[in-house]
């Protein structure tokens, strides 16, 4: 995206720069682009920034080990040298501040100036929040001995702020000036950052953490304004092409798909057409850009390391376009590669008479034109080429109908047979956007045989695809799903599973925030574990085996319950596994979301209707409901008013008033067509399958029983468990007074907005123990030992079965 500046024409660069290719310079109007150069930048700055802050919070003892490492270095300095290079500090800096401010406003360039000023701002208040985010101890040594024996004033040291309002100001700057410059004023932030160490009172990782900081917020700057478009101009590259023995006639830009490039068509002095590639530094970090983004999602889709310059890159591009030339393909001839200024290199090709064959008419894509691609392509194999990017653009019909292959900038030598399965699959679905699954599959078997189609299928999906190839494919839906069943009707291949390409897929996604949510909520409860672990020591651990068959009741309750809320018959084993592995989902969420959402996936994979299983959980969570209100009705009767002395149930007159309000607004939302509407014609149908499926349970006593039954022993088996651990440290309480603990604590906790209560539970149970006269002695390291059997001993299983579900397709 650019932008014609509102400024005078003025000369480009300093006078005298080059960028012409042949030594000439010229006078041309400054436009503006937002550019990947600084994207990069912003990603990579500002993960460092991140990282330095992470570090300094994280591991806090080994950050001001560091850090006493690196003043005591400048021990050595005597104060008179100190104070001189503090003053050294304050001139650099000065004359540097004074130079970027000044140079701008005398010169005119107000756009530049605003740049720095809003870069200066942005920076101040960043690293002046980050600054106090860093709360952290410090020592002696960190004070700086130096610079306090030098009688240098702490408020009058270069702050990291101002380092970092520095660092900012010189990015913005940079694609202003030229190469000399840009070197120079590098050279005077080094200067600063190492005068800074020897002479300041500030903390050294402040001052690494200032600069990427600072950088980030001017690369922020350029993005969203723009920088200088320091491409080479149309009369550079002529010059260039003029200077390396190919006199072009003219140049001008083609409006061509190049992706990696800005493209141009030229013609020499002779009348040959030539097409030509640029590629710059915008290019080399939109590349970086998408292999980051590739790596980060893909594996095994071909990709390479990235080129240590963009001149390996261009090279790289011309030996793949050599080597296919040399093979017998038909591709256009390389004419030349040369510099043109110091940031960009250009590929200079015969240009081909004809139109790519995305620019071809539907009509016009018969079978020997596909057979003539496919025979191509098949050279290509035989030779071990993969093109990478074969989509209808990067194929090109000339006036005589032959097909050529052109762009070679994302291809790849000797590469494995996946790879080169991979363009089959890309070139199945380009021609079967035009011409049908039929057609294109059937030129493809004709010309590469039956076999290495066979072998596209595991790459037939669209993570191995181009981005405009998935386009056209979201276009015409269903094409992708014909694509494979006319793959498998015209090989001898069976139907193959395929190919995993995800390098992160949701479930491990799911696994790591699972993980790190129980991390995050349970730390805190185990700051304390050596004092409970010094109390637990004298319990009586024969109760362990009853502990452990206590909590593993409860899995087996939860699996019958779960079994009887849908009509479908469940097999009993993956049952099981289920409502072990909803153990572990259910850390991630409060209330047991994520258990409930594993159930419901789990139900879906048997067979059972979306609307039903969803139904069965939520008719399982009902019957959850009401078992845990029997049963406490049960044990506050069993145990008596002295288990809860004073305890009063709340006022029901706030639960009518509530009630009667959402009733008057989903009365007012009906008298809305649109919602009527949604309601009558998708939430209906939609309830009355739901409620189909559970009048089927209803009048089926077997599944009734199971559901009702399953969901009392569950919270029978909890009641059990918190029985048994308190027995282990010598009771005191009757069996009815725990459970009415239990049940009454734990529908207080379910409030908790924490996975499985945490916190809550705890203090609930503790509470509720104390209360009815248990020992707090007692009482604290059995709720521990409840939580461990129920809680954190079941993580490991949990886990262990909910990889096994995912293993085996039950989620």
């Amino acid at each position: 995206m650019t932008t014609a500046l509102d400024e005078p024409t003025i000369v480009d660069e300093a006078a005298g720069s080059d960028r012409t290719g042949a030594g000439a310079t010229e006078t041309t109007t400054r436009r503006y682009t937002r550019s990947p150069q600084d994207v990069l930048r912003i990603l990579v700055l500002g993960t460092a920034a991140l990282v330095l802050l992470g570090l300094t919070l994280a591991v806090e003892d080994a950050i001001l080990a560091f850090e006493e490492d690196v003043v005591e270095i400048f021990d050595f300095v005597p104060p008179a040298i100190v104070r001189v290079l503090h003053g050294s500090i304050e001139v650099v800096a000065g004359l540097v501040a004074l130079a970027i401010y000044a140079v701008p406003l005398i010169t005119r360039r107000y756009r530049l100036f605003g740049y720095i000023v809003l870069a200066s701002i942005i920076a101040v208040a960043s690293m002046t929040a980050l600054d106090a985010l860093i709360d952290r101890q410090t020592s002696a040594v960190l004070s700086n001995r130096l610079a306090i024996r030098a009688g240098v004033d702490a408020s009058a040291t270069s702050s990291v702020v101002g380092l970092a309002q520095l660092a900012a100001q010189l990015t913005v700057v940079q694609p202003f000036i030229g190469r000399r410059w840009r070197t120079a004023s590098g050279v005077a932030l080094a200067v600063v950052v190492l005068l800074s160490l020897v002479a300041t009172t500030e903390l050294p990782l402040g001052l690494f953490a200032a600069l990427p900081l600072g950088g980030a917020v001017g690369s922020l700057v350029l993005l969203a304004f723009g920088r200088p478009d320091r491409r080479p101009t149309e009369t550079a590259i002529r010059a260039a092409l003029v200077a390396a023995g190919l006199p072009a006639a003219e140049v001008h830009p083609a409006s061509v798909d190049a992706r990696g490039s800005t493209p141009y068509f030229g013609t020499l002095d002779d009348g040959t057409g030539l097409f030509v590639k640029v590629l710059g530094a915008q290019e080399r970090s939109a590349d970086l850009l998408f292999r980051i983004y590739r790596f980060l999602r893909l594996k095994d889709v071909g990709d390479d390391r990235p080129f240590s310059s963009l001149r390996r890159t261009v090279e790289h591009e011309a030996l793949l376009a050599l080597m296919a030339r040399d093979v017998d393909i038909r591709t256009p001839r390389l004419r030349g590669v040369v510099d043109v200024g110091a940031d960009s290199m250009l590929l200079a090709y015969e240009q081909l008479d004809g139109r790519s064959l995305d620019g071809v008419a539907d009509s016009d894509v018969t079978d020997d034109l596909m057979l003539a691609v496919w025979d191509q392509i098949a050279m290509l194999r035989r030779h071990r080429i993969a093109h990478r990017d074969l989509r209808r653009a990067n194929v090109f019909v000339d006036d005589e109908r032959r097909p050529w292959v052109i762009d070679f900038g994302f291809s790849e030598l000797a590469v494995s047979d996946e790879i080169l399965d991979a363009d089959v699959a890309q070139m199945l679905c380009s021609f079967a956007v035009v011409t049908g699954a039929e057609r294109a599959v059937a030129a493809a078997v004709a010309s590469l045989g039956q076999e290495a189609v066979g072998r596209a299928l595991p790459r037939l999906q669209m993570k191995a695809l181009s981005g405009a190839t998935q386009t056209s494919l979201k276009e015409h839906k269903g094409l992708l799903d014909e694509l494979h069943e006319e793959v498998l009707a015209r090989t001898d291949v069976s139907e193959v599973e395929l190919a995993s390409l995800d390098r992160i897929d949701r479930n491990t996604v799911f696994t790591i925030v699972v993980l790190a949510a129980a991390t995050y909520f349970l730390f805190p409860q185990l700051t304390d574990v050596p004092g409970i672990f010094r109390q637990i020591r004298e319990a009586d651990w024969a109760w362990t085996p009853l502990l452990l068959l206590g909590s593993a009741g409860t899995y087996v309750g939860a699996a019958a319950s779960l079994a009887g809320a849908v009509p479908a018959r469940l097999p009993a084993g993956p049952m099981l596994g289920a409502s072990v592995g909803s153990s572990f989902a259910s850390k991630l969420a409060p209330a047991g979301l994520g258990g409930m959402a594993l159930n419901v996936r789990f139900l879906q994979k048997q067979g059972v209707d979306e609307p039903v299983a969803v139904t069965g959980v939520g008719l399982n969570t009902i019957a959850g409901l009401v078992g845990h209100v029997s049963l406490t009705g049960v044990f506050v009767v069993w145990a008596g008013r002295d288990a809860f002395g004073s305890f009063e149930l709340p006022d029901p007159r706030w639960f009518l008033i509530g009630a009667g309000i959402a009733l008057a607004l989903a009365a007012l939302s009906m008298a809305v067509p649109r919602t009527r509407q949604i309601v009558l014609h998708r939430l209906v149908p939609v309830v009355r399958r739901a409620l189909d499926g559970t009048s089927e349970v209803l009048r089926r006593p077997g599944k009734l029983a199971m559901l009702l039954g399953g969901s009392i022993s569950v919270t029978f088996f909890y009641i059990v468990t918190l029985y048994f651990a308190t027995q282990a440290f010598g009771g005191g309480l009757a069996f009815a007074t725990v459970g009415a603990i239990y049940l009454v604590g734990q529908a207080v906790a379910q409030a908790a907005p924490t996975p499985g209560g945490l916190g809550a539970v705890e203090a609930a149970l503790i509470g509720g123990l104390v209360a009815a006269g248990m020992d707090d002695t007692i009482a604290v390291p059995a709720v521990f030992m409840y939580r461990l059997f129920t809680f954190w001993v079941p993580i490991l299983p949990g886990w262990l079965a909910f990889t096994w579900l995912q293993r085996n397709d039950y989620l």
